[in-house]
């Protein structure tokens, strides 16, 4: 009974440190379907490791690779495999030295990395999280999956420890099968982009519930099929409208030569393995009579009139006195700064400067003609007017009105600012409205998601928002 007892105590304490959720075995999906084909990579100080990777090789269908030190054999190619379980028997507590110096040295192509150990001493959940960081900083090219089996050799015995093994195995494709469930690797990249986007205002990203969610005021948001919706409504997504994004490019195909910061990253992906092609602009949807999800109103505090107002603070900008968003003031400072800087070599600048008719910021109203919220209405955008010029066009719904196709509008009669001083808001989290097929060539608004998509990088977009 004693014995039966400690083993019980010890799944318990593997389990609260994974955070697997065990399923009943008529729950459980075929392991294909939930992690891909899988490889199972061990460096074996003791024969426990040995008999948990084997253990949790054949409860995945996995391959195994052992790491030897005195015949090293070459690894499989990475990119045939999406998910990878590797572990090693624990040196005085730490990540055996030859499985640090291997992971040091392979890119897994992002596939979902899952640790596991054994260990002759007792290793608390304290420890565990620390072994946990370890693993992580070793690694790259590979989604790290927080956890780690827990196989104490002491204490208990072989067929017991691949019994344990087996089971930690089952709950950790029970997991990934969660994950694959909630939309997988392009969900997570989508709130891994909002986060880092928006890190001031979102908690990072946390499988919870069988979804993907960011925190934001003590709110858990979950990425609902394609939604950010608190808890009461993601259980029915399909009453909202997914969540708008696309790919802003810095370059647009009537001015391939201009020069970017970003131009040799322009058509990079985020995930080398799952590109987030697939998330278009104005996705379909079966319910016509679906809403906004209420994500951005949060975001930017705006929920009603009075409320964004309470954000809302004047700045000087460009020589201006503007109103706008108080978590914009950063970015747009440093915009105007770039600007003045930029006017004492670039001729062209004080010129455009001094035909500015109007600088607006927040304006609590919808977009033209639509339902939506403009990010006016938030503070988050703002309109560099200028003066009228003869033959000159600013923005399609204005050219319409005078009777023209806006559609045959060429790239040289709209009215615009310098490319520099495009450059200069979009180094600063700014999308430019001169880049829509809709063209509003005064308008920047802050989007620092949809840059950060377009071009597949965040090291150079600021996180403004606080």
């Amino acid at each position: 009974m004693l014995k039966i007892l400690r083993f019980c105590s010890l799944l318990t304490l593997i389990f609260s440190i994974v955070g697997c959720a065990v399923l009943r075995k008529d729950d459980m999906a075929i392991p294909d379907e939930r992690a891909g084909p899988n490889l199972v990579i061990y460096f074996a100080e003791d024969a426990a490791t040995r008999r948990a990777a084997r253990a949790i090789a054949q409860k995945t269908g996995g391959r195994l690779f052992e790491i030897n030190i005195k015949k090293p054999l070459p690894l499989p190619d990475p990119i045939d495999y999406d998910t990878f379980f590797v572990g090693a028997s624990l040196v005085e507590g730490r990540i055996a030295a030859p499985l640090a110096d291997f992971l040091a040295q392979i890119d897994f192509m992002d596939g979902k990395l899952i640790p596991f150990w054994t260990s002759r001493e007792y290793v608390d959940a304290d420890t565990a999280e620390d072994l946990n960081g370890e693993f992580e900083s070793l690694i790259q090219g590979v989604r790290f999956l927080s956890g780690g089996g827990l196989l104490f050799t002491r204490r208990v015995k072989a067929r017991d420890a691949e019994e344990i093994a087996g089971t930690w195995a089952e709950a950790a494709l029970a997991e990934l099968g969660l994950r694959r469930a909630a939309g997988g690797d392009q969900a997570e990249d989508m709130v891994n982009l909002f986060a880092e986007a928006y890190g001031e205002r979102l908690g990072p990203p946390v499988f919870q519930d069988g979804d993907w969610t960011l925190e934001m005021d003590g709110v858990r948001w979950y990425y609902a099929q394609g939604r950010f919706l608190p808890q009461d409504d993601a259980i029915r997504p399909e009453d909202f409208r997914p969540q708008f994004l696309y790919r802003y490019y810095m370059e647009t195909p009537d001015s391939p030569n201009e020069t970017s910061p970003w131009q040799s990253t322009a058509n990079r992906v985020i995930s080398r393995r799952a590109s987030l092609d697939s998330y278009r602009a104005y996705r379909p949807f079966a319910n016509s009579n679906a809403v906004r999800s209420p994500f951005f109103d949060t975001l930017w505090q705006a929920g009603s009139r009075t409320e964004a107002f309470s954000h809302q603070q004047w700045i000087d900008f460009l020589g201006r006195r503007v109103q706008i968003h108080q978590n914009i003031a950063a970015p747009l400072g440093r915009v105007d700064a770039r600007i003045q800087e930029l006017a004492k070599t670039d001729t062209e600048i004080p010129l455009w400067l001094d035909k500015l008719e109007s600088i607006t910021g927040w304006n609590w109203r919808n977009i033209a003609g639509s339902e939506s919220r403009s990010f006016h209405s938030y503070g988050a955008a703002v309109d560099l007017l200028m003066k009228a010029q003869a033959g000159m066009e600013t923005y399609w719904q204005w050219t319409s009105a005078k009777g023209i196709d806006w559609r045959t509008v060429p790239a040289e009669k709209l009215q615009k600012p310098p490319t520099a001083v495009i450059r200069a808001f979009e180094e600063q989290g700014f999308i430019w409205g001169g880049r829509w097929s809709r063209y509003d060539t005064m308008h920047f608004e802050y989007h620092p998601e949809l840059l950060i998509f377009g071009t597949g990088r965040n090291d150079t977009v600021p996180r403004a928002i606080k």
